[in-house]
């Protein structure tokens, strides 16, 4: 499926990876993958990161985007080191924050 990156035309997608909103003209990943709710077979829907919380969340779609687009990147090396990453270790696209248990 045809992933996507691309300057936001405006300020309204928040990011999957780390919830914040990708600001106006700031650089953003998306993820394409099958609408569940479409009635088409070909419907698709995009699921919108910061290149650098793809990087970290969605590993293999950001490799993928990367290997097939020849053109500059900004930042390619930096994402490419943390998808590698991340394929290298499956459970680190997991990692979010950390916390201490309620319990104690």
């Amino acid at each position: 499926m045809p992933h996507l990156l691309e300057r936001a035309p405006t300020g309204r997608a928040k990011c999957r990876g780390c919830g914040r909103a990708i600001a106006r003209d700031e650089w953003r990943f998306g993820e394409r993958l099958p609408n569940p709710y479409a009635d088409g077979e070909d419907a698709l829907t995009t699921h919108w990161f910061h290149p650098l919380c793809a990087a970290f969340k969605r590993p293999e779609p950001v490799l993928e985007l990367l290997e097939s687009t020849p053109d500059v990147v900004e930042g390619r090396e930096v994402l490419e080191h943390h998808a590698r990453e991340g394929i290298a270790h499956r459970r680190l696209p997991r990692v979010d924050v950390i916390s201490r248990a309620p319990s104690g």
